[in-house]
């Protein structure tokens, strides 16, 4: 028995090096405690996050990521005005003139400002919400293992063949066609991109970075806002006319007589309508000489940049006509937020 005890302790310290006996050695009742090799874990264990939620750029993210926008708070007030601009005249058609033309039977005007004011909201949040052609800066590329993907749609190796980061040789016939190196993103940037330091990103077809839409306006997102302020200023000419003749075509007297009788905060916040309307009117013809410029944009071929910039427009691509083309991140992809993180020696 005790030779077979012996045995059996010897395979086990074969198959277990690490097994502590516990007891007098070759004594009946022998205990064998056995422990399993720990091998203590030198790295952690990696926390993998969707790409929306540890955006590396100032851009802000709403609705689990669908909705992108821009990520100045400077931009908060102008973005209000915008909205403001929008329904304070709108309500006011909405409220008097809707129903007073609807008894009357004249159905055209009113429907015709309803679908006005629909698609002008609608542009409106599509030009705040969506991408406006961000090209990923080279943390998110190398995060997402989106090089081929971004190779494949751009026609060019976004990170230069570079390994460390550092600003390549660019071919001379690339600079020549309008290829820049971003110190920033440390990408090469296609013709016609620039870097916007309000989102702190490279935009497609970069036209400039609207603080009243909160969000930069380039490739993916330019149809929507020439689309905005050309409904803007289609629903100005609507409203604002029929609001004037709709409140002058009342009793006048009676409404002085009533101004009269009406407390001191009633005249205040009266007062401040009406200012508000100048202001409104004030508006919507800034609203037409801006489209009037884009208008002019578009003809040339240019972009808000290029036009003040003199820079040609070395692709002769138009500005508003040209294909929209797709999102080149996926901003639901999981990622390690330690990827993100950008070197020392790039932020020199």
């Amino acid at each position: 028995m005790a030779g077979n005890e012996a045995s059996d302790d010897e395979e086990m310290q074969a198959l277990h090096p690490s097994a502590e006996r516990i007891g007098a050695s070759g004594t009946a009742g022998t205990v064998v405690k056995s422990f399993e090799t720990e091998v203590p874990s030198t790295r952690k264990e990696r926390r993998m996050v969707p790409l929306y939620q540890v955006w590396p750029s100032e851009n802000k993210f709403f609705c689990r990521g669908i909705l992108m926008t821009g990520g100045s708070e400077d931009c908060w007030a102008p973005n209000i005005c915008v909205w403001t601009c929008i329904l304070l005249p709108s309500s006011l058609f909405f409220i008097w003139v809707f129903p007073s033309l609807w008894h009357k039977g004249a159905y055209a005007l009113p429907i015709a400002v309803l679908v006005v004011f629909s698609m002008t909201a609608f542009l409106l949040c599509a030009t705040c919400c969506t991408d406006p052609g961000v090209v990923p800066r080279r943390e998110v590329v190398l995060a997402t293992g989106c090089g081929p993907e971004l190779q494949a749609a751009l026609g060019f190796d976004v990170l230069g063949g570079s390994s460390d980061g550092k600003e390549p040789q660019l071919n001379p016939k690339l600079k020549t066609q309008g290829y820049r190196w971003c110190r920033t993103c440390r990408i090469v940037r296609p013709p016609r991109a620039s870097h916007c330091s309000d989102c702190d990103n490279c935009v497609l077809r970069f036209d400039h970075h609207c603080p009243f839409v909160n969000n930069c306006v380039g490739q993916r997102n330019y149809h929507f806002f020439f689309g905005f302020i050309t409904s803007v200023m289609i629903l100005a000419m609507l409203v604002i006319p029929s609001v004037l003749t709709y409140f002058s075509a009342l009793n006048q007297e009676r409404t002085v007589d009533q101004m009269s009788r009406a407390s001191t905060s009633m005249r205040v916040a009266l007062y401040g309508l009406a200012i508000g309307g100048v202001l409104v009117i004030v508006a919507s013809l800034m609203s037409l000489v801006l489209w009037g410029y884009h208008v002019f944009l578009i003809s040339t071929s240019k972009t808000t940049k290029e036009f003040q910039k003199s820079v040609p427009n070395v692709n002769e691509e138009p500005t508003l006509c040209a294909p929209r083309g797709p999102t080149l991140f996926d901003r639901w992809m999981k990622v390690d937020p330690d990827d993100l993180k950008v070197p020392n020696q790039a932020r020199r």
